[in-house]
């Protein structure tokens, strides 16, 4: 089955309430449109103090998809371990366990942008051991108390260093890795054979497929649309000088750095097919980014529906 993604965050340049309205209300119906034509799961994410509606609780961002769907997996890309409480975080994730039936799947990750854990007074230095504690102390509750999903709702440690496989390993926990990182899923596996346990790696592919727009004209879509995908890009990107994800682009400033990263990318349907055919090892997902830099709902509508209508009917 092809793994189909719609990522949502709700953020756009103003920050204003009344537009993370309207994406958010926009979000939902496209998830619940997808999932009735084949789309299998949502990704949302965290971060605070952006001043751009950025979704600040993807627990909570997770929980409004799941309650509207019956099949529909929601992926927390990622939770910042280190700013939660670690009994809330259980309990909201059982809670959510619990009503949506297991569907919603949750990764952990340390956060790397300062002002975040400043503003919610927590010590940005103190992460690494915050994790740990974290980690610990939310299997604990989860043993305690009972959850859907036996012996305990999806969790995953995020990151791409390789504390971070030995943290997942320690845990016996799956990782989850942001970018292509065959020497740290390696020490990963070695980890969990010294363990005497099953590994499960979470790995994007060695090619970037970044993050797909569908358009019947993508040169016209790039000169009408591209500046929300650019304000993203270089807003997400002033956030670290440091490359943190597949979708991370520190430095970049102009259109036609962000095209040719690869990152974001505008393709027709006919395009789209042929380069899922044409892999030569599984393609990966098919990530989706509708809403984007506060993209016209309009336009975010036309993007899915081709995927929906045109694409997915001729590879399943």
């Amino acid at each position: 089955m092809l793994l189909t993604v719609l990522r949502f965050n709700f953020a756009s340049p103003q920050g204003d309430p009344r537009k993370q309205s309207e994406l958010l209300n926009a979000a939902l119906e496209l998830a619940q449109w997808g999932e009735s034509r084949g789309i299998t799961t949502v990704s949302v994410d965290e971060h605070h103090a952006t001043g751009h509606g950025w979704s600040p609780n993807p627990i909570m961002a997770a929980s409004m998809f799941l309650a509207h769907t019956s099949t529909l997996i929601a992926s927390v890309d990622c939770a910042l371990g280190p700013l939660w409480n670690p009994v809330r975080l259980a309990e909201d994730i059982a809670l959510v366990d619990n009503m949506s039936r297991g569907r919603l799947h949750t990764t952990v990750g340390l956060g790397y942008r300062t002002v975040e854990f400043d503003s919610l007074g927590v010590e940005f230095a103190q992460r690494g051991k915050l994790m740990d504690k974290l980690v610990e102390r939310v299997l604990a509750v989860w043993s305690s108390i009972g959850t859907w999903t036996r012996p305990h709702p999806p969790l995953y440690v995020g990151g791409g260093s390789l504390a971070t496989a030995r943290r997942a390993a320690r845990f016996r926990l799956p990782l989850s890795l942001a970018d292509h990182l065959p020497e740290v899923a390696a020490r990963y596996r070695e980890l969990c054979a010294e363990a005497g346990i099953k590994p499960f790696v979470v790995m994007p592919g060695p090619i970037n497929r970044g993050m797909i727009y569908l358009h019947e004209d993508p040169d016209r879509a790039w000169a009408e649309l591209g500046e929300h995908i650019l304000w993203e890009a270089v807003t997400y990107g002033g956030w670290s000088a440091d490359e943190r994800s597949l979708m991370h682009l520190p430095g970049v400033q102009t259109l036609d750095e962000v095209k040719a990263s690869g990152r974001y990318r505008f393709l027709t349907p006919e395009q789209l097919i042929a380069e899922v055919r044409g892999a030569e090892h599984c393609y990966g997902p098919i990530v989706l980014h509708p809403l984007v830099g506060g993209m016209p709902v309009d336009e975010a509508w036309k993007s899915v529906q081709l995927l929906t209508d045109k694409v997915l009917p001729v590879l399943s």
